[in-house]
């Protein structure tokens, strides 16, 4: 599995202790941290930072960079509370101010660098470090760019757990991204994961999605492809009323590359969706019967755009759909909601404390027979199928769930969790609030439903259509001039200038999470 890991703050100090092993000392990984970020900084044009510099090894990468700041000639300052606590930030304090000492914070100063607190810290800070907390916000202007070291102090790097950080423009990590980070990007600002020769992950944890594992994963095409090669795609849903899901899932196929899209949908919706998506084949679908609808022709079918989920007849239409259709498939919205926990007869009584799927999970799991398939849940949806989840458990519950059907299930949110039934996870963390509207997870599972027509797996067409739905979000954000205002038609038009930029190996945005290059270090 390529890309960053994405660990908790366990996670981190063992990769930190692995690293270690591996070098003469810890301070070498110390300096090596220092001297990422000081190299990272230097490429600013500001000149002036004032360093706030904690008591323990987030304070030691501090001191360390205020030093090599002040060599390159930066006008530095250094706002201490007590002496260091351990050998290495004690070694680092002394080394920094060979050069003499540093003077108190001014308030003039261009940068703010918070290095209080690292990802070990937990809870509300205390005693001196609630001072320097003080002491910083009160310093905080206007015109301030604050860079969190490490992590904003005072975020768990865990649970995303708020006790008075500073909101931060950027944050520079070093080797892995925390859960935390992804949890509050509103805190975080841009997080730039910086490579310090981290020794890699566990085989288990999760691996954040970026440009450069999308463009990895994508399938390439012969110059003779024609439109039956490049993946047929077939959309299921546009109920009565709800012709827009389909529709907006037929665009979403075929502003990611699909050869061929066709909807199926109900009668009452087949002229708003041949005038909307002229590029499709329509055909209707009798809403009571879906014998009639043709299973040969698709690679794959994405199953739900504009049901009705709460419909008691759905779950067995849904199901005789998957037995007659093998191939793979996306299952959103109504397809979802019809195998709730909340739509079966003893709704009531049923209870998954044990980690047991209710009895049309076991019913599902049978008729998807594993093939690759997709489930794209929200967080609602997600409750609704398996009942005992809740919102510190975003990184382990969706594999539980997929395990249970043996599909791969893609969590929406913030950040979004595509989890596959052998433990396998990826972490998006693109996107904003421009996503947070309707008709956006159709447009998501129809990205999802073209890669996997053209023979992607479950799990990398899950992860790559998260990130470029939340590249095309933050692209369509940059162009309007913020996320309020930015239309499904202003979305779409994004995406297809996504899929270019990643080919020619540029970000998508510049707001996108950067796997940085290898810095030299000492």
């Amino acid at each position: 599995m390529n890309g960053i890991a994405v660990v908790t703050a366990e996670g981190a100090r063992e990769l930190d202790a692995r690293t270690i092993a591996t070098l003469p000392d810890s301070y070498t990984l110390m300096r090596r941290a220092a001297i990422a970020a000081a190299v990272w900084l230097s490429a600013r044009m500001e000149r002036s930072a004032a360093v706030y510099v904690g008591q323990g090894n987030n304070g030691g990468d501090g001191w360390v960079i205020a030093g090599l700041l002040r060599e390159m000639g930066w006008s530095v300052t250094v706002h201490a509370r007590g002496e260091p606590r351990t050998h290495d930030a004690l070694r680092a304090k002394e080394e920094a101010e060979r050069g003499g000492p540093f003077a108190e914070p001014t308030g003039s100063e261009a940068l703010l660098l918070d290095a209080l607190l690292g990802t070990g810290a937990s809870g509300a800070p205390r005693g001196d470090i609630a001072d320097a907390m003080r002491s910083m916000h009160e310093a905080v202007r206007s015109e301030s760019v604050v860079i969190a070291i490490d992590i904003p102090s005072a975020l768990d790097a865990t649970s995303g757990m708020d006790f008075g950080a500073l909101p931060a423009s950027h944050t520079l990590t070093f080797g892995s991204a925390k859960r935390g980070q992804l949890l509050r990007r509103d805190l975080v600002g841009t997080l730039h994961v910086l490579d310090i020769g981290v020794v890699d992950a566990v085989p288990n944890e999760p691996r954040l999605v970026s440009a450069r594992s999308v463009a990895d994963w994508l399938p390439s095409f012969a110059p003779d492809a024609y439109k039956g090669t490049r993946g047929r795609v077939a959309v299921v849903g546009g109920g009565d009323g709800m012709a827009g899901a389909a529709i907006i899932a037929a665009r979403g196929a075929h502003a990611s590359g699909a050869g061929m899209v066709r909807a199926d949908v109900a009668r009452e919706s087949m002229l708003a969706l041949q005038i909307a998506a002229p590029f499709a084949t329509a055909r209707a679908h009798d809403a009571r019967d879906w014998t009639g609808i043709d299973t040969q022709w698709p690679d794959c079918m994405v199953i739900g755009p504009g049901l009705d989920g709460t419909d008691p007849r759905l779950r067995e239409r849904v199901l005789a759909l998957l037995y007659v259709f093998d191939g793979p498939v996306v299952l959103d919205a109504g397809a979802l909601t019809a195998f709730s926990a909340l739509q079966q007869p003893d709704a009531e009584s049923i209870d998954d404390t044990d980690g047991a799927p209710h009895p049309a999970l076991e019913v599902l799991r049978h008729a998807l027979n594993g093939r690759p398939a997709l489930l794209t849940p929200h967080i609602g949806e997600f409750r609704a199928l398996w009942p005992n989840s809740h919102q510190l458990a975003r990184f382990e519950a969706p594999t539980q769930l997929a395990r249970a059907l043996n599909a791969t299930v893609l969590l929406k949110g913030v950040p979004t969790v595509i989890a596959s039934p052998d433990g396998l996870r990826h972490v998006s963390a693109s996107g904003n609030p421009a996503l947070a509207m309707g008709g956006t997870g159709d447009l998501l599972a129809g990205i999802a439903g073209t890669l996997l027509a053209q023979g992607m797996s479950a799990l990398h067409a899950g992860a790559a259509a998260a990130w470029v739905h939340g590249a095309a979000a933050e692209r369509a954000t940059e162009s309007h001039g913020g996320w309020r205002g930015v239309t499904m038609d202003r979305l779409i038009d994004a995406l297809t200038n996504v899929w270019p930029q990643i080919f020619s190996g540029l970000p998508a945005t510049p707001q996108s999470l950067l796997d940085l290059p290898s810095i030299p270090v000492q």
